[in-house]
């Protein structure tokens, strides 16, 4: 597993992932931060608001970059060859979803920061007051990072299940950005259910739906997506 650890970290390292990746994660983050203590009629108390608010585009950012790390190796053919070197599947894809997570979480703390930065900038601009943050940030960033794996494992499950990078991509736009919204405004009781609004009520999205309901169904749905993926990948042909 350590050394499809080490190889996913190889790959994550490309300029085309890497600078992708990061420039979408951090200019959503600086994007909305700027707009949260800007725009509103009355700014966030706290500094971390910008980073909560920007949590399901960056969620969208995550589950893209998991997801395109399987569609890549079925489109590059690459597969069998990482299967030759570690023919457990299930560590491969272990090791690969243990990198992808650890950069997740690498990236959202400096995300963090830049959030933080920007926050103190247009605060300090406008004058507005703001509360004291560290323990606010530790738990904000902790949260977030939740709901970006929830997001990442979604994506890595669509990936596998897929294997094609624009329909995979097509699929989760789809459904996270199309499907939630639309229910979200039309059905009550969307919140409690669809992943993405639950992943929301664990950053701290304004609701009815409680925090430890929406950590149990993030918990769930990110069971049943690994599930799905490792199963899958246990069993399918890698040369269909």
């Amino acid at each position: 597993m350590m050394r499809a650890f080490r190889s996913e970290l190889l790959k994550l390292r490309r300029p085309r992932v890497l600078y992708g990746a990061l420039g979408g994660l951090f200019g959503f983050t600086i994007l909305v931060t700027v707009l949260t203590f800007a725009t509103a009629p009355v700014p966030p108390a706290r500094l971390t608001a910008g980073f909560t608010n920007a949590s399901r585009l960056v969620g969208v950012v995550v589950l893209v970059v998991f997801l395109t790390s399987v569609t890549t190796e079925h489109g590059l053919g690459t597969l069998r060859t990482l299967l030759l070197r570690q023919p457990s599947r299930d560590r491969l894809l272990a090791g690969k979803l243990l990198a992808l997570a650890a950069c997740t979480a690498g990236a959202l703390l400096v995300a963090l920061v830049v959030s933080l930065a920007a926050a103190a900038v247009v605060t300090g601009v406008r004058g507005t007051p703001t509360e004291p943050w560290p323990a606010d940030a530790a738990t904000g960033y902790l949260n977030t990072v939740l709901a970006a794996i929830l997001y990442g494992t979604v994506g890595l499950a669509l990936g596998v299940l897929l294997r094609s990078t624009p329909i995979a991509v097509g699929v989760a736009l789809f459904w996270f950005i199309m499907v939630e919204n639309i229910a979200r405004n039309t059905v009550p009781a969307a919140g409690h259910w669809l992943p993405g609004l639950l992943a929301g009520v664990v950053t701290g999205a304004p609701g009815s739906v409680p925090y430890s309901h929406g950590l149990a169904g993030v918990l769930v749905y990110g069971a049943l997506a690994l599930t799905a993926a490792f199963v899958t990948f246990a069993r399918r042909d890698v040369t269909a």
